[in-house]
């Protein structure tokens, strides 16, 4: 059973990852945390050392949430090419903000904090690995069952998807339109599907 102060920072953590998501991972002021956690400076403290310990965790907690829900897309799917879809699908701008209100909490990070905060970058390289991880398996795993072309490089993929997906959410919150991101998916979903599947025509094909 979590405790009183155990609960309240994990609602501190939450409450700070979107805050900090929309409105800038460096430059948020701690009155705004004071804000909307309803704690005051000591309060804040007494749970977190410092403001970049507060900022690690709400970054830890929103890309947990990203990954949560990506994940959960991938209940159900038994081959590669139906895992690479419905992550792509995940993206959907009709669906909940994607990956989350603000955008990707680790593009968000990439963009502003570049070297001016080596440990949020550092925590930011170490998510994005562990997403382009995830694909690169499920590719080589579809490239051995046959799924996908074996020619492929698994690595090249998962920049060609991660780089369509974020560019595409990238463009849709700065022109406040959906289509960017409709065409990014749309344009990858033709890439799995021609590029990637491996067809009946090829079997056999040395």
């Amino acid at each position: 059973m979590t405790s009183k102060g155990e609960r309240t920072r994990s609602q501190v953590i939450a409450l700070t990852a979107d805050l900090m998501n929309e409105q800038g991972w460096l430059g948020v002021p701690i009155s705004q945390v004071m804000a909307v956690s309803g704690l005051q400076k000591g309060g804040l403290y007494r749970h977190f050392e410092s403001r970049e310990a507060l900022a690690y965790a709400a970054f830890d907690h929103a890309v947990a949430r990203v990954r949560e829900r990506l994940l959960g897309c991938l209940e159900g799917c038994e081959t590669a090419p139906e895992q690479l879809l419905a992550l792509i699908h995940a993206y959907r701008p009709q669906d909940e903000p994607v990956p989350l209100p603000g955008g990707c909490p680790i593009m968000n990070v990439a963009i502003e904090s570049d070297h001016a905060h080596p440990g949020l970058r550092q925590r930011a390289v170490e998510a994005m690995s562990r997403w382009r991880g995830l694909i690169e398996q499920i590719v080589l795993d579809g490239m051995r069952r046959g799924e996908l072309r074996e020619d492929l490089i698994p690595a090249n993929v998962s920049a060609i998807l991660i780089g369509g997906l974020e560019g595409g959410v990238m463009l849709s919150h700065l022109y406040d339109d959906p289509e960017p991101l409709q065409a990014a998916i749309q344009h990858l979903h033709h890439y799995l599907e021609h590029d990637l599947r491996r067809h009946a025509t090829e079997e056999g094909t040395p």
